[in-house]
């Protein structure tokens, strides 16, 4: 285990962030990226971008996003109870259990509880997720300002054996892969060249990615990578590897982007036959890449399995969020060794399929 690759992830996994509220991780990867030494530029939508021009102009874009699921504070009922806007999939009961929360974006962060809902347990439809748009808070000491950005009181960070259990992993763990790969990308010389993108607003529905994809400003050549967290399905295991994503909850992804990364996959394993990934279509959630995929772009995914997905645990209550240290790690390697890659092209990835055997025209006739 490199600790000093996971110190990025824990140090961001910490930051509160929601929808709308990303101000304090964009401002630690704007510090990243000096750091690192690579200009960017942000967007008139708060999105940031950097890149990294290759020996070809052929592009590879890592896209990750800024924001987790979390509420706003819309107004004031009475004394210290205010209603809250819901951003995103929050866990069922985190709305009746007097879960803790705080806000952000203030001098200093004030604490309170979700006051219960009224409505029983039973009248909800959904078996994981909060159903009504709103909840009730009660904070400790009085806001003024309005939205004021609410997450949940979580444990810090922790590294627990093979695991990192964090209050933020989706998709602040995307954001830590994007950076820790351009501190090596950087250095080297690299056939592709790398754009990265850090988005806003993917919770409440792609906002961020879908403003950029409508705007054309990627060049329609680039093959668009989504760096995400997912919810552990079947075939789909937290510390079997990171999951080469064929698709989302939305659509099914570009084989031309799948192969660069099962290129780079299969050449690791060549390497260290005990390497591990998965691929696997990963149905919980949509994500980025069905986003640039709806205005025409090729698109492909890597995503770490996550446990607690949404810090919803499997009985619906409000946990930390927690991930493999080796899907990470594995994550870093596929993404780095890209970069050693010539170019990949169909033809030659299914050179085997192509080329005709002559034992196969024993069919004729």
């Amino acid at each position: 285990m490199n600790t000093n690759n996971l110190s990025t992830f824990l140090n961001l996994s910490e930051i509160p962030t929601t929808s709308f509220h990303e101000n304090l991780v964009s401002d630690f990867i704007k510090e990243e990226l000096n750091k690192i030494g690579i200009k960017f530029q942000v967007d008139n939508w708060g999105n940031i971008e950097a890149y990294i021009k290759g020996e070809l102009p052929n592009e590879l874009v890592f896209i990750s996003h800024m924001d987790h699921p979390g509420f706003e504070i819309v107004e004031n009922i009475e004394k210290n109870i205010y209603k809250a806007k819901r951003l995103g999939g929050l866990p069922r009961y985190s709305e009746m259990n007097n879960t803790k929360v705080k806000t952000f974006n203030s001098e200093n962060q004030i604490l309170g509880t979700i006051l219960p809902s009224k409505d029983s347990k039973e009248k909800k439809s959904n078996f994981r997720w909060i159903d009504s748009q709103h909840v009730m808070i009660e904070l400790d000491e009085k806001v003024n300002k309005f939205p004021t950005p609410v997450v949940f009181s979580l444990p810090d960070p922790i590294i627990s054996e093979d695991h990192l259990i964090v209050p933020v992993a989706d998709d602040l763990a995307g954001c830590a892969l994007i950076l820790e790969s351009l501190k090596i990308l950087n250095k080297n010389k690299n056939k592709y060249s790398f754009r990265v993108i850090f988005s806003r607003a993917e919770e409440v529905g792609l906002y961020g990615a879908r403003l950029i994809a409508k705007s054309g400003r990627i060049p329609k050549e680039s093959i668009i990578i989504s760096v995400e967290t997912s919810s552990e399905l079947p075939g789909a295991n937290s510390g079997n590897g990171p999951i080469i994503r064929t698709g989302d909850r939305i659509s099914t992804f570009d084989n031309s982007g799948e192969i660069i990364l099962l290129s780079s996959a299969k050449s690791l394993l060549k390497e260290d036959k005990n390497f591990k990934f998965q691929r696997q279509l990963m149905s919980s959630g949509g994500c980025e890449a069905s986003a640039f995929l709806s205005f025409g772009y090729k698109v492909t995914g890597i995503a770490l399995p996550l446990i607690n997905w949404h810090n919803c645990n499997p009985d619906g209550n409000v946990e930390s969020e927690k991930i493999s240290i080796l899907d990470y790690e594995n994550a870093l390697k596929i993404m780095t060794n890209l970069g050693k890659l010539d170019i990949v092209e169909n033809k030659d990835y299914y050179n085997s399929l192509i080329e005709i055997p002559d034992d196969a025209y024993r069919l004729e006739n």
